[in-house]
């Protein structure tokens, strides 16, 4: 039987991928700013389709990873007390900040070498 007063690591992963999302959100959104940037750079004016393609993908990416959160964390439940509630955002928030430091990289990355 598991210890009400500790937090669950599956309902950490939860709320984790929520973190995860708002990463993948925050990194698409740079790269496509740039992308935009980087077109009225080279050509003078905003891209014809404004680089929709990278919100498409990313957002669905985004949507999907979004969906398997609420999944988890409609399947886990809420924590039994508010207390308990909140230290395992706080867990989730450390769980994910190395995944959103790569995915922050990756994007910083992307658009240093398109330059």
């Amino acid at each position: 039987m598991s210890n009400p007063h500790r937090p669950s690591g599956v309902r950490v992963f939860g709320k984790s991928l929520h973190w995860l999302v708002a990463g993948w959100v925050m990194s698409v959104t740079w790269l496509w700013l740039a992308g935009v940037r980087q077109h009225i750079v080279r050509q003078g004016m905003m891209p014809d389709d404004l680089g929709l393609s990278t919100l498409l993908f990313g957002g669905s990416s985004a949507l999907v990873l979004g969906v398997l959160a609420v999944a988890v964390m409609r399947w886990t439940g809420p924590a039994p007390k508010l207390g308990l509630e909140r230290r395992e955002w706080h867990h989730a928030f450390w769980w994910a900040i190395f995944p959103n430091l790569l995915l922050l990289a990756t994007a910083y990355l992307m658009i240093q070498a398109a330059v």
